[in-house]
């Protein structure tokens, strides 16, 4: 019941009370699964392990790629010895895991869950210094060459880059200046590239399955990772986009299925932007 209290969970699409069933809806023997989250929302991030605890359970080799480290460790976290894959916080010391922007350990539990089940795990994001030549201008010829082929195998229109610079200047409160506009929505596309090309890599390592962990505005279909997954060449049949979204703040965003939870405690984060 504790859980029902916390997380008053539901599946939008089929209306589903249980949040295992919720968030599978389909995604059962799906080869790339992505799990949105709402960043500081603790409950979200124990339902999607327990789920991800149970589906791990199958025995098919999986990788997990996370927003939250760097896919430029990538060659360091493969190399990892046989005693630190049981080992949570040296791996994400060894990831370079933002400890105080991610507010660790909010997403230890999906790191455990993904260890203890013998998931590889992977970095799907940008570094801040990889990002930061990309905010000074809105040309993709910044990008690094594999992104750019990304991008460019990708379509984008009017209403796609209308729809991300709206989703931004909600997500910093209406407060985002006009000029920041563009290179931030640069940004959040270089972002959502960079975790497809983790997780083809991933399928072209060997894994059966790629489950991400990331925000929902990653996992949206229609201007996300999936977005650019179907541009690689990937079956829309083959992705599952499973948002985890709060209660009075469900969003235009699109995914295959929906899990609604209780929103978390916090200040109002538009506080320090309104002085």
């Amino acid at each position: 019941m504790k859980a029902l209290t916390l997380a008053l969970v539901l599946a939008l699409g089929g209306l589903n009370s249980n949040p295992a069933l919720a968030a599978d809806g389909g995604a059962t023997g799906v080869r790339f699964i992505l799990l949105g989250e709402v960043h500081d929302n603790a409950e979200q991030h124990r339902l999607r392990a327990a789920w991800m605890a149970e589906q791990l359970k199958d025995g098919r080799r999986s990788t997990v790629v996370f927003e939250q480290i760097p896919a430029k460790n990538a060659a360091a976290l493969a190399a990892l010895p046989p005693e630190a894959l049981t080992d949570v916080e040296a791996l994400v010391e060894l990831a370079q895991l933002d400890k105080k922007n991610w507010r660790w350990p909010l997403h230890k539990p999906l790191f455990e869950a993904s260890l203890h089940a013998g998931a590889a795990v992977a970095g799907g994001n940008l570094s801040r210094e990889e990002l930061r030549p990309l905010m000074k201008g809105v040309s993709a010829e910044t990008w690094p060459a594999d992104l750019r082929r990304l991008l460019e195998q990708t379509p984008w229109g009017e209403a796609q880059q209308t729809a991300m610079i709206q989703a931004i200047d909600e997500g910093h409160c209406g407060a985002l200046p006009a000029a920041m506009q563009a290179p931030m929505a640069l940004a959040q596309r270089a972002r959502d590239a960079a975790m497809a090309r983790a997780m083809l890599a991933a399928r072209e390592g060997g894994a059966q399955r790629v489950i991400l962990i990331a925000g929902n505005g990653h996992v949206d279909r229609e201007l996300g990772v999936p977005r650019y997954l179907e541009a690689a060449g990937v079956p829309a049949s083959e992705i599952r986009a499973i948002g985890y979204l709060e209660q009075g703040q469900e969003g235009p965003g699109r995914f295959d299925s929906r899990v609604l939870t209780a929103p978390a405690e916090r200040e109002d984060p538009c506080k320090s932007l309104r002085r």
